[in-house]
């Protein structure tokens, strides 16, 4: 594998332009930019979680050219192991420092409509359904989503997508991904499920939201209620001991904070822990934590089983890759692996928008129908598609 280190603007102009369409990987994160060109190596299949490490690494030990070779392998996994799994390692390699100053473009706004969408009352109900199983069965927890389907009558302009998803999360991660030749997978992810560099683990967790404001005053209102709210603060809990469950078997020194913390995108406020340890094997791939985190209670619910059970029965709609995890890692087993979420699946002139909500007993269902509102607005103001009120109805 050919890698090129680039000076940021070219990825952001010169490449972005030319190359995004047909490339099979973009991904940046706060520090990084990466962009494959050309397959070298492909595998796109069902893959238990369990054996998804050992699957890299086969790849990864397949494409190196000498001892020393270092290649890269990007991924996109599924919410349910069921579905197909989809590892390449490119041709080419791309690699800038980030491009995350850029400013937002300009889009005209489209004309679109909603073609297919449960309703909100549904969506509802189903929050009601769970606060009653959490009374008599062992729930602790359940992240409910739903999905709503856009037709427009433009072309959807996808490097200004992704630039406007860049230029909007700063701190996060963002992603396009090709799933099949008409369709990519593409978001702006706030939430580290884990990455290694070196002997060095890190884990950043989020559960726990409010809708963000363009008031200062009400912004920090809600900041306050999510760090003095026990719902929240309980469901954020959940999260972070399973994490921490999981890290500690990995990691000496595991540091854990023992209070959240709140970040903000453009849109939402989060309870925020940051989980830092050093691996007791510095050649375990990085692959091998993300996948027995996957998926964490902050997009599945506690106990794992239990809530994957209720989903399967609540929602109405295939998740596919939303609430999978998506990212790189390379033959010495370091790597950045994220929950993809605030994401889409994006074709020549339709747009599948996600997301979700974590529901725990003090669940009220209109805030959480408005919380999924809020995280579609995401990704559908960076298409420039304005759908509001219908999202929260």
């Amino acid at each position: 594998m050919k890698r090129e280190v680039i000076g940021y603007s070219k990825m952001e102009s010169e490449l972005l332009d030319n190359e995004l369409a047909s490339s099979p990987f973009f991904f940046a994160s706060p520090n990084n930019t990466m962009l494959g060109k050309g397959i070298e190596m492909e595998c796109h299949q069902p893959i238990a979680f369990s054996a998804l490490a050992d699957k890299a690494n086969a790849m990864l030990q397949d494409a190196k050219k000498s001892e020393s070779d270092n290649p890269v392998l990007f991924g996109i996994v599924p919410f349910n192991e069921k579905n197909p799994t989809k590892f390449i390692i490119p041709e080419q390699l791309f690699v800038s420092s980030s491009t995350r100053a850029l400013r937002q473009n300009a889009l005209t706004p489209a004309n679109a409509r909603v073609i297919s969408s449960p309703s909100g009352h549904h969506y509802k109900q189903g929050v009601s359904d769970l606060i009653n199983l959490f009374a008599h069965t062992e729930l602790a927890k359940v992240v409910l989503s739903r999905t709503i389907d856009v037709a427009t009558d433009t072309d959807i302009q996808q490097q200004t997508l992704l630039r406007n998803l860049l230029s909007i999360n700063a701190k996060g991660y963002t992603f396009a991904a090709n799933i099949s030749a008409e369709q990519k997978l593409m978001g702006a992810s706030p939430e580290l499920l884990v990455a290694k560099k070196g002997s060095h683990l890190i884990s950043n967790p989020l559960a726990g939201s409010r809708p963000r404001s363009d008031s200062d005053e009400q912004n920090q209102h809600a900041i306050n209620s999510l760090l003095n709210t026990s719902k929240d603060l309980h469901e954020h809990g959940l999260v972070v001991e399973e994490i921490e469950r999981i890290m500690s078997k990995y990691c000496y020194n595991l540091y854990t904070p023992m209070v959240p913390s709140v970040i903000e995108t453009n849109t939402m406020l989060h309870l925020s822990t940051v989980l830092e340890g050093q691996v007791n094997d510095p050649a375990i791939n990085v692959l091998k934590v993300a996948a027995e985190l996957h998926p964490t209670p902050a997009v599945c619910g506690y106990p794992r089983e239990k809530a994957y059970e209720a989903i399967s029965k609540l929602e109405q709609f295939d998740r596919g890759y939303f609430t999978g995890m998506v990212g790189w890692c390379d033959s010495r087993g370091n790597g950045e692996w994220v929950v993809t979420i605030r994401c889409a699946e994006v074709q020549k002139r339709q747009i599948k928008v996600f997301a979700g909500a974590g529901i725990v007993n003090g669940s009220h269902p209109q805030s959480e129908l408005d919380e999924t509102g809020a995280k579609m607005g995401t990704i559908l103001t960076a298409a420039g598609i304005q759908l509001n009120d219908l999202l929260t109805a």
